[in-house]
């Protein structure tokens, strides 16, 4: 990650930097600001072991996908609610077997956070998203 991406606190300042790097051609440094924000707002979260951290992780980067697909900021609502109603890990796993969790796959490959999709954290933590659904 590049230093000045590394030295953002606050995802807020993520998005400006993200908006700027592209505005001035600079495509990388701002998919690093948006994995950046995606981060910032896990560690806010405050989850505490790591399939939680890693389901947290993944409902933020699917908003930040969909965010991308609409063109202006869309909180995944759908998916906090299920969160709060089955719990974190169970909402991962279901969102990973729905259809449109599939759509947005292309959109995380864009923003190089792959590795932060729903199916990456169920094969990241097979048993703690099986128990948990």
């Amino acid at each position: 990650m590049h230093e000045l991406v590394e030295r953002i606190r606050e995802p807020e300042l993520c998005y400006v930097f993200a908006r700027n790097a592209q505005r001035q051609g600079h495509p990388e440094l701002a998919v690093q600001a948006f994995r950046r924000a995606v981060d910032l707002r896990t560690e806010a979260y405050g989850a505490t072991d790591a399939a939680e951290v890693a389901a947290v992780r993944a409902i933020f980067a699917y908003e930040e996908a969909i965010s991308q697909q609409r063109g202006r900021r869309t909180r995944a609502t759908g998916t906090w609610q299920l969160a709060k109603r089955v719990g974190l890990l169970a909402a991962v796993r279901k969102r990973s077997e729905a259809r449109d969790s599939e759509e947005v796959l292309p959109v995380l490959r864009a923003l190089q956070m792959e590795d932060y999709s729903f199916a990456a954290v169920c094969s990241a933590f097979p048993e703690e998203t099986a128990r948990a659904a």
